[in-house]
């Protein structure tokens, strides 16, 4: 098999794992062809990577940015935008990225907390609302805990050997 053959399977996995998590495979396709390159890439050699347009490129660049694997590059004496993928946990903690979902969570829960309120009726159905939101709440702890733990390493490397020691602990 042949670079070009190897470079077309990572796009491709890229653009699979962006369609099965909802979002358009130019995404992954994007995040593809910047995780692949050795220099920081235009919208427009991406758009010719990808064989998209270039507002379609632009589109799904807004996306990547504001999730943090991508960041945006600025040449001196150039005027155009040049994107580089965010490739390990350092770069990630270092963007917005954690600080993104850490918002979300608590926004969530905000959000979560005053439905709770709203529900003054005591009938069986605003029981069971209530029910579920208590369980959406719990949810939503946790995930604020693991992400607030993760946020704590350095590395994915420092995680795995925590995870490890801890799983061998028992």
């Amino acid at each position: 098999m042949g670079i070009e053959e190897a470079k077309k399977i990572i796009m491709e996995t890229f653009a699979n794992t962006a369609r099965r998590l909802g979002q358009s495979e130019l995404i992954g396709y994007i995040y593809g062809a910047l995780f692949l390159s050795d220099r920081p890439l235009s919208l427009g050699e991406i758009a010719e990577i990808t064989g998209y347009s270039l507002s379609h490129v632009s589109s799904a660049m807004k996306v990547l940015e504001g999730v943090g694997l991508v960041q945006r590059i600025k040449k001196p004496g150039d005027r155009k935008a040049y994107f580089v993928a965010m490739k390990n946990f350092g770069e990630w903690r270092s963007s917005a990225f954690y600080e993104n979902i850490l918002r979300d969570i608590e926004e969530t829960r905000d959000n979560l907390l005053r439905a709770l309120n709203e529900i003054t009726e005591d009938t069986e159905e605003a029981q069971k609302i209530k029910e579920k939101i208590q369980m959406a709440l719990k949810r939503n702890e946790v995930a604020k805990r693991l992400l607030l733990t993760i946020m704590k390493f350095r590395s994915e490397e420092e995680i795995l050997e925590t995870l490890e020691r801890c799983l061998k602990k028992g």
